[in-house]
């Protein structure tokens, strides 16, 4: 399959009180662990979405957030996917109960996954096709992903309970903990 890859690093991390993509997982970088296994998956393109002011060092092509502009996930998306005009895999820096064979049996034939929470956005293959709807989004700071998913109506999913770990999160210091 003709697809590209993004490693979402961009966030804030205000509720892990630091850097979430350098935290160490298993001795090594919690961005180094996820791209490691976008990287197995071989994809045309492989792209890093972060904050020019974070560091992370990385020979893949680096796509930073504007200064001053807080477009959240949906920017980072849009301007990942208009860079690469093909299907493009999202991967969130946080999810690092995701594997690599769950992204490849289950993520890249297509679709989004659907939880008791909505949507998960942060986890799945994108299509050029989204791109006007996001594009619109943007313009009008209409921000919100699963507007952008329900809108656009890609295959969907059920999230099963034996699937829900692989999107588990780790947004705080608790999270981190816990693991």
């Amino acid at each position: 399959m003709n697809f590209a890859a993004v490693l979402l690093c961009g966030g804030r991390s205000s509720r892990m009180g630091c850097d979430k993509a350098l935290i160490d997982w298993h001795g090594r970088t919690l961005w180094q662990t996820q791209l490691d296994k976008l990287q197995q998956l071989q994809p045309e393109k492989l792209l890093i979405s972060c904050r020019r002011e974070q560091q992370i060092l990385s020979d893949v092509k680096m796509v930073f957030d504007p200064a001053n502009t807080d477009d959240g996930p949906l920017g980072a998306i849009t301007r990942c996917l208009e860079l690469v005009d093909r299907p493009l895999l999202v991967l969130a820096v946080d999810m690092p109960w995701m594997t690599v064979e769950f992204l490849r049996d289950q993520i890249l034939p297509g679709g989004f996954y659907r939880g008791p929470h909505g949507f998960e956005t942060l986890c799945a293959l994108y299509e050029p096709r989204m791109l006007p709807t996001m594009q619109k989004a943007l313009t009008e700071r209409r921000l919100a992903l699963q507007h952008i998913v329900e809108a656009c109506q890609p295959r969907m999913h059920k999230l099963l309970e034996e699937h829900a770990i692989f999107f588990r999160n780790m947004n705080t210091q608790a999270d981190f903990r816990s693991s």
